[in-house]
């Protein structure tokens, strides 16, 4: 029996035609039994690939020998891949891919729904939807009318059917207590300390969004519009901001504060040479608030929003207000009079034109057709999603890009939760969208949970979702996602048709697998926290986030947080799947892949990142015990193998130059998942897994075992001498493996990715001899198409052959 084990997924697939949600939505109906080999052929090979799993690498090899028989592995084995083949072809709707190239892009994965995918049957292009119902009010002026339903979408500020109710988002400086539901709002109180709510305000607030300006008085303050104007009416000055960065640490007669009040001397704030006054003033507030620019905030740029309006509406902050015409959560609807043309991304706005996509918007050309599947993005209350974007508290929080001064990008590839708005994005824009909730397979639920986690909850007395401060924000994000699934139910037919099956959701945060509510598990979820085992308790190390940890209030919240989440793996991979975290191509830009020089790998395994040695259920205590086997054996003396916090001794290297330079490099838990996986293979080093029953990104689906080593918790302290036992050869092949596959952890099918990983290729071209050898491998790869066999392509092609799902429709009367 080989010392070393190398895991193996289940299913198979990889390649989304486009973009990756619709192929996680595939995925869902692979798992129901949709593919040509049947759901009893699929189910058997589950269970032996979770048998496998526990009994050790042989039985696992064994297993998967069988499933690799029976159809499965390589894209779905050769005689399963022939029949499909044939059946396409004999049914007139011979693929648009050679064979070939459809083996090319199915290669690593399991079963034939990859190939199913590729060989389906196109089905008539219908042109979108019109409007024609009007709104009461015209939405008062500021909100957005879904002339759909006749329903209005209300931007922070105002709620009600026809946004006519103020919303207010005071800068509170302490939460509600007792009583009433109202946001916590009373006169400003310098005695107390400054750090019980982040959005204390010693000037004006916006209470539209709970963001603090200088007063109105001073010359660069902000001034409201005039009572008498319209609503939504923009302020006539928007002034300088102050946030919570620039606060002051006196009070209005000299004294001293709290701690925690704030740092910045009054003077210079709004003395007559102060940051409010001053034309040039010596203290710089950060900048931080989206779409305002310049030293001095003085200057407009574009704001973040979703598909950017689909170039047919205003983006306030998060918030599209679209174009007269227009409408929907992107501006992606007109209403019955209204012709598509293009918008302003082909006009003054040029900087928007690659966030600007929108195919369902558009009529088809006569005789158009398309793939399935078809998927509906829910046209949810803005309050989850859009208004807590206009909540944010600094322009690079919650999204996975922004527009820099002068309307450049920059990639937010810091944060670890940037699906949450880059699929939604990817989604919007993608090929497989309708915008006829009638016709779709399935219904993407876009919810921001993430984003209310942090920076929203908290920051102020509102949004409230029946959890005030003692309670913690996992239990307020939980009865958010509660109140998304009542209103999903009354407002909307389609979770009750199916039961939910046929809905999707992301939770991309930490543990955010483990506390979905159970109202909500029926539908598909997306995640990057794999969690496998019952009766699981939060490993996290952060107390506000401990979803296992009762709480209740006897007016907020009186029946208490038990049993919400029901008894529920975190996630199941009989219907969830688990996605790889959302960064652009520039965190991987030095890696080989993306054509940059090679380097010797000379480290054998490397680990670097937080231990925190004091925070025990940090990392489920695996990093804090590797970095102390790793530092008290020597290993990085004996073995090069390195877990710590800081660099290798004498290595004065970047993150991704030590990825590169490594053999293996370890994927170990943080608070929930920790994006080290995509990091290893993203740079060409082979992924070795500490982390015992928890699924890595579309382990479920793509054969680990050619690439990755997998390590049992309880063997830790053997890990130099596992690694050391794998022959030279061995890791070699592993290598090569590897590199067929990488990309299926990137996200380039995503357009201004693409952009990104071509002007990489193209400078790295001029830059490296193309005789050079390489050092290592992988070899550097020198040309290839972003767009093709990226994630996004992935969740297409689960899909396959929809024949129960079309039944299914024709069932419902709807075929």
């Amino acid at each position: 029996m080989s010392n070393f084990n190398i895991a193996g997924g289940r299913r198979g697939g990889f390649l989304l035609l486009r973009f990756l949600l619709p192929v996680l939505l595939l995925f869902a109906v692979w798992q129901s039994g949709v593919l040509r080999m049947g759901k009893r052929t699929a189910t058997a090979v589950l269970v032996r690939g979770d048998e496998a799993q526990a009994q050790g690498t042989e039985t696992m090899a064994a297993a998967q020998d069988t499933a690799d028989a029976q159809g499965g592995g390589g894209g779905g084995g050769e005689e399963g891949g022939t029949s499909l083949w044939v059946d396409a072809w004999a049914s007139g709707d011979g693929p648009t891919l050679s064979k070939a190239e459809i083996d090319e892009r199915c290669a690593g994965t399991k079963a034939n729904w990859c190939r199913g995918y590729f060989l389906q049957p196109p089905i008539p292009a219908k042109p979108p939807p019109r409007g024609n119902k009007t709104c009461l009010w015209g939405c008062n002026f500021v909100g957005v009318c879904d002339h759909y339903s006749g329903w209005c979408r209300c931007p922070a500020g105002w709620t009600g059917d026809h946004c006519s109710t103020r919303m207010r988002r005071p800068c509170s400086q302490v939460q509600r207590q007792v009583g009433s539901f109202e946001p916590h709002s009373a006169p400003l109180d310098y005695s107390l300390p400054g750090i019980v709510i982040n959005s204390r305000c010693a000037q004006l607030c916006d209470e539209d969004i709970g963001y603090c300006f200088c007063n109105s008085t001073m010359k660069y303050g902000h001034e409201l519009a005039p009572p008498d104007a319209p609503p939504g009416t923009p302020p006539t000055r928007r002034g300088r901001p102050l946030g919570f960065h620039c606060q002051p640490n006196k009070g209005p007669q000299g004294q001293g504060l709290p701690f925690g009040w704030g740092d910045k001397d009054p003077q210079d704030l709004w003395g007559p040479e102060g940051w409010c006054n001053a034309d040039n003033p010596a203290l710089k507030c950060p900048c931080i608030l989206d779409g305002y620019a310049g030293e001095n905030c003085d200057q407009y740029k574009e704001a973040f929003c979703a598909n950017q309006c689909n170039g047919h509406g205003e983006c306030n902050m998060g918030f599209c207000k679209c174009h007269e015409g227009w409408w929907g959560q992107d501006c992606a609807y007109r209403t019955n009079d209204t012709e598509w043309t293009p918008g302003y991304e082909d006009g003054d706005r040029p900087w928007t034109k690659q966030f600007v996509d929108t195919p369902a918007s558009r009529d088809p050309e006569p005789g158009a057709t398309r793939l399935r599947p078809l998927i509906y993005v829910y046209e949810l209350p803005p309050i989850f999603n859009q208004v807590l974007l206009q909540y944010r508290v600094d322009h690079g929080s919650c999204v996975h890009r922004l527009f820099t001064d002068g309307n450049g990008t920059n990639w937010e590839d810091s944060g670890g939760y940037l699906a949450e708005t880059g699929l939604h994005e990817a989604l919007l824009q993608s090929k497989h969208r309708t915008l006829d909730p009638e016709e779709a397979d399935y219904f993407y639920i876009p919810v921001y949970s993430s984003c209310y986690m942090y920076p929203i909850h908290g920051f102020a007395d509102t949004p409230f979702f029946h959890a005030f401060h003692k309670i913690p924000r996992v239990h307020a994000t939980t009865n958010m996602l509660i109140e998304v699934y009542h209103w999903l139910r009354a407002h909307h037919p389609y979770w009750d048709r199916s039961g939910g099956r046929d809905h999707i959701i992301l939770q991309s945060h930490d543990e955010g697998s483990c506390w979905l509510p159970a109202v909500l598990r029926p539908a598909t979820m997306l995640t990057h926290w794999g969690r496998m085992d019952l009766g699981h308790t939060s490993s996290t190390g952060y107390i506000d986030d401990v979803y296992s940890r009762p709480a209740r209030h006897p007016i907020y919240m009186p029946e208490g947080t038990e049993g919400k989440l029901g008894d529920f793996p975190c996630y199941d991979p009989a219907k969830d799947l688990v996605v790889p975290p959302m960064t652009s191509p520039l965190k991987y830009e030095l890696s080989p892949l993306v054509g940059a020089f090679t380097r010797n790998r000379t480290t054998l395994a490397f680990f670097k990142g937080r231990t925190q040695q004091n925070n025990k259920p940090y990392s489920r205590g695996i990093r804090q015990t590797l970095e102390n086997l790793c530092r008290d054996k020597d290993w990085w003396g004996k073995f090069k193998i390195w877990i710590g916090e800081g660099n290798p001794p004498d290595m004065d290297r970047t993150y991704s130059q030590l990825l590169a330079s490594s053999t293996f490099c370890f994927v170990l838990p943080g608070d929930g998942f920790s994006p080290r996986f995509e990091d290893a293979v993203q740079h060409g080093c082979l992924p070795v897994i500490i982390q015992d029953e928890v699924h890595l990104a579309f382990e479920s689906i793509i054969d680990y075992r050619k690439f990755v080593v997998r390590i049992q918790q309880k063997d830790m302290e053997r890990v130099p001498e596992i690694l050391g036992a794998i022959p030279p050869e061995k890791v070699q092949t592993m290598q090569k493996a590897l590199a067929t596959v990488w990309r299926k952890w990137s996200y380039t099918g995503y357009r201004p990715y693409a952009n990104v990983t071509l002007d990489l290729l193209e400078g790295y071209r001029r830059k490296v001899p193309e005789d050079q050898q390489p050092q290592s491998l992988p070899a550097p790869e020198r040309e290839y198409d972003p767009l093709v066999g990226d994630a996004l392509e992935v969740g297409n092609l689960l899909l396959v052959v929809l024949e129960d799902t079309i039944h299914a429709r024709t069932a419902r009367g709807r075929g």
